[in-house]
């Protein structure tokens, strides 16, 4: 998990992490599976999943050389984008 998804992470209740962990050895699984995003987020995927009536999303980049995925984001779906965007900079 990159540093800036970490601190997020950290703000969430516990049964959230837990589903976040959950998800995030999911994707780890099949981490080609999921959608790679477009424009100047090429080389990010996006995970969906939808905690207590709100969705999420975990973006994530595949680091080959590594065989491993790192966590970029997780948050709701609400400027999910434009965070993303910021955080890439």
């Amino acid at each position: 998990m990159s540093p800036s998804a970490h601190r997020r992470y950290k703000k969430f209740d516990p049964r959230l992490q837990h589903k976040v962990k959950e998800k995030a050895r999911e994707l780890s699984e099949k981490p080609y599976q999921y959608d790679e995003l477009k424009g100047p987020l090429k080389g990010i995927r996006s995970y969906h999943f939808e905690y207590s009536n709100t969705k999420y999303r975990i973006a994530y980049r595949i680091v080959e050389n590594e065989k491993r995925i790192e966590i970029v984001l997780v948050k709701s779906r609400k400027h999910f984008y434009q965070i993303l965007r910021q955080i890439l900079k």
